[in-house]
């Protein structure tokens, strides 16, 4: 998932301060939350929206 997908998912910009992009992902999981009748499939993109939003580097992840 790239930042902008990212972004889109939430209903965020890019840009957006960690804080905001929290408040976000609250709003949206609340909406899709699958013990609420959401989908599972949709609440795990949304989670991997806010970790991808959150992420302080933008590096490959490889420890080496």
């Amino acid at each position: 998932m790239t930042r902008r997908e990212a972004s889109l998912i939430l209903g965020v910009r890019e840009s957006t301060a960690m804080e905001k992009v929290r408040e976000a992902h609250r709003r949206v999981m609340v909406a899709n939350h699958p013990d609420a009748g959401g989908s599972h499939y949709l609440a795990s993109k949304i989670n991997e929206a806010k970790d991808m939003m959150l992420r302080k580097t933008q590096g490959g992840g490889s420890a080496f």
